[in-house]
């Protein structure tokens, strides 16, 4: 460069440089994270659904690193494992124990699917606080059996079908305690397959449990049923003249369910609950048919199946 009608570099040319240098120097560095041991960040309900054609191997390793992707490397498919949690309404990190609480794989439509839920129990919870459950339909897919000797490039494209979210829930609010209960699977219908949530809440002497249904609909997991599984007040206080807050009545309800055989309703088939056992007025029994509601994407549910004790809802 010429600079005063020689061929040298400029001085002010060559300071400039240095500041810039300086300067982007303290970008990096401030860039950096002020606690590198700081755990994954805190799973929410806009995380994207993306497919991660970078899990290979078989469906159990793909399963696996999945998870490990999203909870971190003591993520396991067998058994509970110690986490802390960004909780974000206190600002803090909490202990955790997550586990794998239900799994199993699907075919509808011709097509695979592996529906898995990861339970979430707080370890210092309040009795208010729930626990939380992370839902996922999963296309896990598996790599093509390719001889030892196939070139890397034939390798790669022996990838028989990509590893992809096809719906998450994720933080899905249940149970006391810090603990979310319990997750099974179960079918809901000739295509419709559902996680069933069993989930506890006791207070003054009286209990609950709700069963919840969260299915695929479309392409996203919603929960399409929640009403009463048992009701009762056994650890009630007796009433007396001393006393406030008592109840004189007992109840004691089971509520049983069965799928109805009638036609499927948006590829739903009908719930049949039943309620037997004793209610604040006597010997009960209660029947209800449930039917899926196409326009509330969901079945319809009477207030007595939401109700608290003796027809409260």
């Amino acid at each position: 460069m010429v600079c005063a009608g020689r061929a040298v570099t400029c001085p002010h040319r060559a300071a400039l440089a240095t500041a810039l240098l300086v300067l982007l120097a303290g970008c990096t560095n401030s860039s950096s994270p002020a606690n590198p041991t700081k755990p994954r960040r805190a799973l929410d309900t806009s995380a994207p659904i993306e497919a991660m054609p970078h899990l290979r191997g078989t469906t159990e390793q793909r399963l696996l690193g999945f998870l490990q992707a999203r909870y971190g490397d003591r993520a396991r498919l067998e058994g509970a494992w110690q986490d802390q949690w960004e909780d974000t309404e206190v600002d803090a990190q909490r202990p955790v124990t997550r586990e794998v609480c239900a799994r199993e794989p699907v075919h509808r439509d011709g097509r695979a699917r592996t529906l898995l839920a990861v339970c979430q129990r707080l370890e210092d919870a309040a009795s208010v606080e729930p626990g939380r459950i992370d839902l996922y339909a999963l296309q896990v897919g598996e790599d093509a059996r390719v001889p030892k000797d196939t070139s890397g490039l034939e390798q790669l494209m022996a990838l028989e079908v990509p590893f992809r979210i096809i719906a998450q829930r994720l933080q899905s609010q249940y149970g006391q305690w810090g603990a979310p209960g319990t997750v099974g699977i179960v079918g809901l219908g000739p295509q419709r397959d559902a996680f069933i949530i069993t989930h506890p809440w006791a207070r003054r002497g009286a209990t609950r449990i709700t069963r919840s249904y969260v299915a695929m609909h479309g392409d996203y997991l919603r929960e399409v049923a929640s009403y009463r599984d048992h009701l009762d007040n056994d650890r009630r206080q007796d009433c007396d003249a001393e006393r406030s807050g008592c109840e004189d009545a007992r109840y004691n309800i089971d509520f049983s369910t069965q799928l109805g055989s009638d036609e499927a309703v948006d590829g739903f088939w009908p719930l049949i609950v039943r309620g037997t056992g004793q209610d604040c007025a006597g010997p009960f029994q209660e029947y209800h048919r449930l039917i899926f509601d196409p326009t509330l994407r969901a079945y319809a549910v009477p207030d007595s199946l939401q109700r608290e004790g003796c027809g409260t809802p």
